[in-house]
């Protein structure tokens, strides 16, 4: 048990540090995740979920970074597009946190690693939901700011 968190702990860790260093090309190699797929509907999917509900209630790595919002920043079109940025970061983190979820097999039984899969994918997919929502919200507003 002691082994799952402690390699659980540096899966969320490592990967989320190195996510944040990488260099914005190795970000942008994966613009085919990031655009909005048509079963989205410009996040109105989300919003039927809630999200706009309880996604204030998710930590948020961004306050341990310094990397705070002002509503001055989000009035400006510039920011508009470093928070579309960020909001890419931080989704191929969470998409990234959950590959390594197999590696539980090689040191529990399987009905463990099946609990340690099941933790990645329902751990990190509330925080994809949230950037996608976000996402498509930026969008829309640059879209309203652009007309």
């Amino acid at each position: 048990m002691l082994i799952n968190i402690i390699l659980l702990l540096c899966i969320h860790l490592g990967v989320s540090g190195l996510v944040s260093i990488v260099p914005r090309s190795f970000v942008a190699n994966f613009r085919w995740l990031y655009r909005l797929k048509n079963w989205e509907r410009n996040g109105r999917v989300y919003e039927r979920l809630g999200v706009k509900v309880w996604k204030g209630r998710l930590p948020e790595a961004r306050k341990w970074f310094r990397r705070e919002k002002t509503v001055a920043q989000i009035r400006k079109m510039e920011y508009l597009y470093i928070f579309e940025w960020q909001t890419n970061r931080s989704e191929l983190s969470h998409w990234l946190q959950m590959l390594p979820a197999p590696l539980f097999f090689l040191f529990n039984p399987p009905w463990a690693g099946w609990v340690m899969v099941a933790y990645a994918i329902l751990f990190n997919c509330p925080f994809i939901m949230v950037q996608r929502y976000n996402r498509a919200r930026v969008e829309q507003v640059k879209q309203k700011r652009r007309s």
